[in-house]
């Protein structure tokens, strides 16, 4: 016979880690011929940081690489 699984089972086995994975989309300017371009990265937030600040480091030095290739 099959276990009998519980709503409270399905509830407790998703909690994993506290995270969600958010997609950065930003714009630099492109070091060859001065175009702005786009760039995408993903990132994971866990529930305790700040989020805001995070995004804000990904984009500051996702930029900052990206303008720096020549």
């Amino acid at each position: 016979m099959a276990k009998k699984q519980t709503f409270g089972d399905k509830v407790k086995k998703g909690q994993g880690d506290q995270s969600k994975t958010v997609k950065v989309v930003y714009t630099y300017t492109s070091p060859k011929n001065g175009q702005m371009k786009f760039a995408e990265s993903k990132i994971k937030v866990f529930a305790d940081d700040n989020e805001d600040q995070i995004i804000n480091n990904e984009i500051t030095n996702g930029r900052a690489m990206l303008e720096a290739k020549a």
